[in-house]
């Protein structure tokens, strides 16, 4: 019994040893995790790594106004000091800290620091060469599995083309893909992309525009499949895509998907102007390689078509553009290459009410027969996704015709797609500057107008949306030499006109919108200016699907305010109509004509008539010659602009 007791003390005291003998190791780790932090921290100090460009780039810091630093980033996880937004250096302290936390602190399903920052750790554990013995690295399962899925080889560049009818895509969009395998030929449409976008919530297009004019939008990242991307911008809205291989080394690469997944679940206020889809498309390729300077151009506003430029001007970034035709130009593409029997044999099915062959299609060959449906068959997979607004939902009349289309040979596509848009790089820059001289009643005068966005109706399409206008704050002011009198000539706040011509198979309408400034031209008075708002509707009739010139058609809405008004307000209605032609590739004319009546307050009509041509001598210069008349004045001008 006495020597069990003595048995029992022994164990305990053993025991009490080792428990004493863990604590003291427990604290002695913690002592020198402690130190550890303080010397990281230290030598991150020392090197002033807040101060790196890269450590600026990963948390997205921007100099304001007053030479301190702000991150973009507006979500409050992202950053892991208090003071994280506006303070570089802490919240570099601060991530360097949340890296040493042991995962018994963490929440049930929260991830580790280390997991959550994998860019952030990458990169200082390459500049401070990190001691795995006492910083332990942590797993990142979650992390490693979404990598290994996406497994990028290379990195696209994509911009949509621009779609008129909605606010947000005026101006085209651009998205990254993630690109698995470069020897793949199924058109990558199985790849990853990489989209930016705001977060909507309203429907009202004037709430809209005022609340991404404003930033009361979230931005947000996110990854998915490109087919999803080509079915919503290439196949529902009818954009064609443009392509761009750009040259990231692998580490790159790796370091991008490491930042993305950093981005997910954050959000940034998105600005229709500044912090849109394509300017932080470019941040994300910044981080990927710091040497790359693309968002320091664009201090005020930033648009897509512009970013692209960006890319496609840096040595050695991007390679050549590929075209993805959007549906409808596919249609068209296929249309055009049909001979006068074949096209009416198409108009024939698709103005059937029963969806059965009629004697134009059976008087066909076969091959003949397989030009007609597959073009059909790319109209209906169009009008079957208009209707359901579902990518795989198919129509028993398109059904019908998949039947006919399978007893079909199948036909050998041509080499080259019909190309129905342009590269945006290859457009004139977007800002103006334009001088004029010119005569009217009263003697000679000079003009000289800037705008810092976007394209005018006149100018170049190639890179734009053809027949179409989009100007923000364009201003143009006149001397007069008579007067000696300089005054404002017009403020065009926004000018937007779409000629999208009208067809039987797509009913496309043209519209006009304007909100300015703009001379009183049919008054006694010389220098009297109106407030300006106008809404048209009407439709442009095309010469053929690729024809030189287009015939228009509007109702223009028109309100306007001045204190030279009787009631010192005018409301009616603009009747107009007009030929715009192409003549050759660097000459254009325009001839527009309407009858302005105004009812309502200031009592007033008068007719106009304006004759316009403009020959481009470089992508950013062109030459013009205008002569207009408002009732009985007329007046003469010869300009140049300066595209920059």
């Amino acid at each position: 019994m006495k020597g069990s007791t003595h048995t029992v003390w022994r164990q305990v005291v053993v025991a009490l040893g080792l428990v004493l003998s863990g604590a003291s190791a427990g604290f002695a780790q913690s002592g020198d995790a402690q130190d550890y932090r303080r010397e990281l921290r230290a030598r991150a100090r020392e090197a002033r790594l807040f101060d790196d460009r890269e450590w600026r780039l990963l948390v997205h810091y921007k100099p304001t106004l007053f030479g301190a630093y702000e991150s973009q980033e507006d979500a409050p996880a992202f950053f892991n000091a208090p003071n994280g937004k506006t303070n570089p250096e802490a919240e570099l302290a601060a991530t360097i800290e949340r890296f040493f936390i042991d995962p018994a602190e963490l929440k049930a399903g929260e991830e580790h620091p280390q997991c959550d920052f994998p860019a952030r750790y990458q990169w200082l554990k390459s500049r401070l060469s990190f001691d795995s013995t006492r910083l332990r690295e942590r797993p990142c399962e979650r992390l490693a599995h979404w990598m290994s899925d996406i497994n990028p080889k290379g990195v696209t560049l994509v911009f949509a083309s621009y779609f008129m009818s909605s606010p947000a895509s005026m101006f085209g969009h651009t998205l990254l893909r993630l690109d698995q395998d470069l020897g793949r030929a199924d058109g990558r449409l199985l790849d990853y992309s990489v989209n930016f976008a705001a977060a909507p919530d309203t429907n009202n297009p004037v709430l809209y525009v005022f609340r991404g004019l404003f930033g009361y939008f979230k931005g947000q990242f996110s990854v998915a499949p490109y087919y999803t991307r080509v079915q919503d911008y290439s196949n529902w809205e009818s954009r064609d895509l443009w392509e761009y291989p750009l040259n990231l080394s692998p580490d790159q690469i790796d370091t991008l998907l490491r930042h993305l997944w950093e981005l997910g679940g954050n959000s940034f206020d998105y600005l229709y102007f500044q912090e849109n889809c394509s300017y932080h498309i470019l941040s994300v390729l910044e981080v990927a390689n710091p040497e790359l300077r693309l968002t320091d151009r664009f201090a005020f506003h930033v648009i897509p078509a512009e970013t692209v430029k960006a890319v496609t001007e840096q040595p050695g970034l991007a390679g050549n553009a590929r075209y993805r035709p959007s549906l409808v130009s596919q249609l068209n593409g296929k249309r055009a290459r049909l001979s006068s029997d074949e096209t009416q044999a198409l108009r024939a099915l698709i103005f059937n009410r029963e969806p059965r062959p009629g004697p134009e299609y059976q008087a066909l060959t076969d091959q003949a027969k397989a030009r007609v449906l597959d073009a059909y068959l790319d109209y209906r997979h169009y009008l079957d996704m208009q209707v359901s607004q579902r990518p795989d939902w198919i129509s028993p009349e398109t059904q019908i015709m998949l039947t006919e289309r399978s007893t079909l040979p199948v036909v050998e596509r041509p080499g080259t797609a019909v190309e129905f848009s342009s590269p945006p790089e290859t457009g004139h820059d977007s800002a103006r500057l334009r001088i004029a001289g010119g005569v009217d009643g009263g003697g000679m005068f000079q003009e000289i107008a800037f705008r810092p966005a976007y394209h005018d109706l006149m100018a170049k399409d190639d890179g734009y949306s053809p027949d179409s206008q989009i100007l923000f704050g364009d201003v143009g002011v006149r001397y007069d030499d008579r007067s000696g009198r300089l005054r404002l000539q017009y403020f065009r706040l926004i000018d937007v006109v779409s000629l999208s011509p009208y067809e039987t198979l797509f009913h496309r309408k043209s519209f006009r919108f304007g909100v300015g400034i703009d001379t009183i031209r049919d008054l006694p008075c010389r220098f009297c200016n109106a407030m300006r708002l106008d809404y048209g509707a009407g439709v442009t009739v095309r010469s053929g699907v690729l024809g030189p010139v287009r015939f228009y058609s509007l109702v223009d809405a028109i309100g306007e305010s001045s204190r030279d008004f009787d009631r010192h307000y005018r409301l009616g209605a603009d009747l107009l109509g007009g030929v715009l032609a192409d003549i050759g590739d660097r000459w254009r004319v325009h001839l527009t004509g309407g009858y302005a009546i105004f009812p309502l307050g200031h009592r007033s009509a008068y007719s106009h008539m304006t004759l316009s041509q403009r020959y481009a001598i470089s992508r950013n210069l062109d030459v013009r010659a205008e002569f207009g008349r408002v009732g009985t004045r007329r007046e003469a001008t010869v300009s140049v602009s300066v595209y920059f």
